[in-house]
């Protein structure tokens, strides 16, 4: 098994665990200990603060541990706080075992993207996290459709199922060498200044989509269960309309790692920031479930291009180090932050005027509005300074 090949495997094993925890759980608090939307939010939100905790230290933890010995002891931490939460599956210490959980995998996510993109050149770094994005998002739907099964008939061994499939990811981490090896400063496949300056402007462009994109999915995520309970589905049924939005972001992240023609243009960002609300709004409709699923799909798909852009021109800028990837998985724990929060203001203007649903679109209509906003103004302003290159490199 090769050096890539080996952390593909283990990225489509942990991320198949991690999904069982970070979206199984909504279906799990629903179906087990009867919440509704106010304490789902609550939780989210909690799990948001505690991600970007995590993520934004994760290269001083390399720095500290070594990056394969910071892998197996997050890895390790994460085990037994599962195994803990599988103990006590209710009250205040299943909340601490979940928020500690989050906090440990957002710390080793980081160390993992710099394993996969680090000592490559640009177009090799665009197919390495091309490959890294499709193993993780393929297991993404499939934990999310086992997840329902699994909470109807071991109720809280979703969290030993994800423990168990944890203890298989150690066993492929214990063959990766100590620490990556990365590009030279002055290595000839770096990109141009000129290029690295348009670059720039795409990834915050690709970040602003992608974090506005993460708010919206923490606003389904924990929404959904009420949403789809109150519209006669079951636990299984519920999942599996949920897991319409992973199985699009997957069918995006299998078409851009086949081609490199997105790289560098403008029209793709232009076009998923447009996408992104239109998604979010239909599946947020609450109508039938065929119109929710279209929703979740084009949602799903558009935010996996701003996602796939974003970490791509984050590795590409910033040489594939650890710091760029505990950058980039900071930004997702932001947008799992503001998501809840602005769907609980929402609330509380919707029991106010009493229309919850007309609340909650309030509350998160400033984050549809600023991240289209965030998506098309880089663009904007790159172009009209005259820096996006008139060709593309020969790197790419």
């Amino acid at each position: 098994m090769t050096y890539l090949t080996r952390l593909l495997v283990f990225t489509f094993i942990e991320e198949f665990a991690t999904v069982l925890v970070h979206r199984g759980v909504y279906f799990y608090t629903r179906e087990a200990l009867s919440f509704g939307e106010n304490e789902n939010l609550l939780l989210a939100l909690c799990m948001g603060a505690v991600y970007v905790i995590g993520a934004l230290p994760s290269h001083r933890t390399a720095k500290w541990l070594g990056n394969r010995r910071a892998v197996l002891f997050l890895l390790a931490c994460q085990i037994v706080t599962l195994v803990l939460v599988y103990c006590q599956p209710r009250g205040w210490l299943f909340a601490a075992g979940f928020l500690a959980f989050s906090w440990l995998n957002a710390m080793m996510w980081p160390i993992v993207e710099s394993y996969v993109s680090a000592g490559r050149t640009p177009l090799g770094a665009s197919r390495a996290i091309g490959k890294f994005n499709v193993a993780w998002s393929m297991s993404v739907p499939l934990s999310v459709w086992a997840s329902g099964p699994i909470i109807q008939h071991m109720g809280a061994g979703l969290f030993l199922c994800a423990a168990g499939g944890m203890v298989l990811a150690v066993i492929l981490v214990l063959r990766l060498p100590a620490a990556p090896v990365h590009l030279a400063a002055d290595q000839p496949e770096q990109p141009s200044p000129e290029r690295l300056r348009w670059l720039s402007a795409l990834m915050i462009s690709s970040r602003s989509s992608m974090v506005a994109g993460y708010a919206m999915l923490f606003v389904l995520s924990p929404l959904l269960p009420v949403l789809l309970s109150n519209l006669g589905y079951t636990v299984v049924g519920q999942t599996a309309l949920a897991g319409c939005l992973d199985a699009g972001r997957a069918v995006l992240f299998v078409a851009m790692q086949r081609t490199p023609y997105w790289h560098g243009r403008r029209s793709t960002l232009a076009l998923t920031a447009i996408l992104i609300p239109i998604g979010f709004l239909l599946a947020l409709s609450g109508g039938q479930g065929g119109v929710i699923a279209v929703g979740l799909f084009v949602f799903g798909a558009s935010h996996g291009v701003s996602y796939y852009s974003s970490l791509y021109y984050a590795m590409v800028t910033g040489n594939a180090a650890v710091k760029s990837a505990g950058m980039h998985e900071g930004l997702v724990g932001a947008g799992f932050v503001l998501g809840p929060t602005a769907a609980l203001v929402g609330r509380e203007l919707g029991s106010l005027w009493h229309q919850a649903s007309v609340g909650i679109l309030a509350g998160v209509s400033p984050i549809v509005v600023l991240g289209a906003i965030g998506g098309l103004w880089p663009l904007l302003r790159a172009s009209r300074r005259g820096s996006e290159p008139s060709r593309i490199d020969p790197v790419d």
